[in-house]
């Protein structure tokens, strides 16, 4: 990285986060794992984490570039219930001050990570290690990752401190600034999980203007430039990303900033943004890809040169996100609204193709999944090709990725009139000419949250799923409610059942 880095306190200490051996690295081969023989797809789903008193959504998942059995999941695991407070049945509920009341209740949620080493078969857990560094009540936004060599990422915001003065707990009852005081934090471990790195803050409230770019104006109000990480690395060069959302420029509006580090995280450069002045962010960013030395990012724009807007804008960058080259994919473009469209639009960078990405869209209503390809870094696109559509449902929490040769897949929860949801996805063997019929992962349909009385606070924590490929499998976990709990599931299915 040519520019500064920013060196951020103990990144030496380690921290113990579970006892035990970890299983030997020599595995029954993965072709033999056991699965449901009694699906039409021959793969499996099951409960991965959450339980009757802390429910678990908005997982992410993960794949060990080096070994496809060792794969990590992670996901925001909130108390069912905090005592005096209602439980509201959605977001036309909330009460903010009940909200930041939960939000101040010391663990109301932590990060709850899963790792295997065979493929799915076992797992282990361990928890965050954020709360306490920061000394904060709350976790959200878990992210997980794998670094070039195989080490393991974590991260997550933390916020609502502990130690809050009489000012701030004031500050917090806004509901314009409503996130403040807070971090992204990250974390490695080079011994299979058994112990991780002293956590480092990324970006947040607290990032000093000097640690931005040249020229960028981030607002420190409202969701504070850090909200929804991810930890994308790309595997040809080691080096890693972590986006966060917010807003600023002149006049202030929806900016996405991004930060890069060449250390596996150790020091990160300068923050940018996914945007310019001449393409500003008007709407949804897609999480960040990378792959061949090239960092992708996807977002929706208000304006473009020679546009038709709101438009889909997706940017090249060589430089870490210093600069980028942006070019239109889509133009007027329908608009989701809320959290159902959350995911869209979606990116995917294609490891086994120099120049190749991905862009996933929805259609008017959010009806149907469409996908652009570029084989040249952006300057061109084919497409849009028809992704997946489930009858008599809207389309939310999409994803989208590639396997390490090249196979794509995408993932979305079918959503009902009632609320009722199930899971799908579809695959293109070829790269994202043309996908496969759409298969239903979900056995039988999650219940509508509201639907949860007893259970969870539902206003919190199920805002996407995740999909991770290699290449043998599809790999899928989504937040459901089948338990009568807000669970994050997860399912294993065969490419070839594509």
């Amino acid at each position: 990285m040519k520019n500064t880095k920013w060196l951020f306190a103990g990144v030496a200490g380690l921290i113990a986060v579970f006892g035990g051996g970890i299983p030997a690295s020599a595995q029954q081969s993965t072709i033999d794992l056991p699965v449901n023989q009694a699906t039409s797809y021959k793969g499996e789903e099951f409960l991965l984490i959450g339980d009757a008193n802390r429910g678990a959504g908005e997982p992410v998942i993960a794949i060990n570039p080096n070994d496809p059995n060792n794969i990590l999941v992670g996901a925001m695991a909130s108390s069912n219930y905090v005592e005096g407070e209602p439980i509201p049945s959605g977001f036309k509920d909330l009460n903010w001050k009940a909200v930041v009341t939960y939000a101040n209740t010391r663990d109301a949620t932590k990060a709850i990570f899963a790792v295997t080493y065979d493929r799915g078969r076992t797992w282990r857990y361990f928890d965050d290690p954020f709360r306490d560094y920061s000394k904060m009540n709350r976790i959200a936004d878990t992210s997980v990752g794998f670094g070039k060599d195989g080490r393991i990422f974590i991260g997550a915001m933390s916020f609502f401190p502990r130690d809050a003065t009489p000012l701030m707990r004031t500050n917090e009852l806004e509901p314009v600034p409503g996130l403040l005081y807070g971090y992204t934090d990250f974390a490695w471990s080079t011994d299979q999980g058994k112990t991780l790195s002293t956590p480092v803050h990324v970006m947040g409230q607290s990032t000093p203007q000097q640690e931005y770019g040249p020229g960028l104006k981030p607002r420190f109000l409202g969701k504070t430039p850090y909200d929804r990480p991810f930890i994308v690395t790309d595997q040809s060069t080691g080096a890693v990303y972590i986006p966060g959302n917010g807003s600023g420029g002149e006049p202030v509006h929806s900016e996405t900033f991004i930060r890069a580090s060449d250390d596996n995280g150790q020091t990160f450069g300068l923050v940018y943004a996914y945007d310019s002045p001449e393409y500003p962010e008007g709407g949804m960013a897609a999480r960040p890809a990378a792959a061949n030395g090239v960092l992708g990012v996807a977002y929706m724009a208000s304006s473009a040169p020679g546009g038709k807007c709101p438009c889909i804008v997706f940017g090249a960058s060589r430089d870490e996100g210093k600069t980028f080259d942006r070019h239109i994919v889509q133009s007027n473009v329908p608009i989701p609204h809320g959290f159902t469209g959350m995911g869209a639009p979606g990116l995917a960078a294609d490891p086994s193709h120099p120049g190749r990405f991905a862009i996933m869209s929805l259609t008017e209503g959010d009806a149907a999944m469409q996908v652009f390809v570029t084989d040249d870094y952006g300057k061109t696109w084919s497409g849009p090709v028809p992704a997946g559509s489930t009858p008599g449902t809207t389309i939310v929490k999409p994803d989208i990725a590639y396997s390490p040769r090249g196979e794509l897949a995408v993932v979305w929860m079918a959503l009902k009139p009632d609320e009722t949801f199930t899971c799908w996805s579809a695959a293109s063997h070829d790269g994202g000419s043309k996908f496969s019929k759409p298969l239903e992962v979900s056995e039988e349909p999650s219940p509508a949250r509201k639907s949860i009385k007893d259970r969870g606070n539902n206003w919190d924590g199920n805002d996407l799923s995740s999909i991770a490929v290699d290449n043998d499998f599809v790999h899928i976990v989504w937040g459901d409610g089948r338990a009568g709990f807000l669970g994050s599931w997860y399912a294993r299915i065969p490419l070839a059942s594509y």
